[in-house]
């Protein structure tokens, strides 16, 4: 099953990366304008990856994989 929303805020990562793709890539900006992020927080890192990868449909990721998807970023 893929990860592929934020489900406490019932948005899906397509709508986020809708806003994304018009300029909003800043995750409290998402989150302000969508709530998703402000409940459990688990979908967090699967945001993270999907703005980094523009990916909306994720596969269950661990940790370690994350950090290995984000790591490139955070070294720019």
């Amino acid at each position: 099953m893929p990860v592929n929303r934020c489900i406490c805020a019932n948005v899906t990562f397509t709508e986020l990366k809708k806003l994304a793709d018009a300029g909003i890539r800043d995750l409290d900006e998402l989150s302000r304008r969508t709530g998703c992020g402000t409940g459990c927080g688990m979908c967090i890192p699967y945001i993270r990856v999907m703005l980094a990868t523009g990916q909306a449909d994720l596969p269950v990721l661990t940790s370690k994989q994350i950090n290995q998807i984000l790591a490139p970023l955070s070294s720019s």
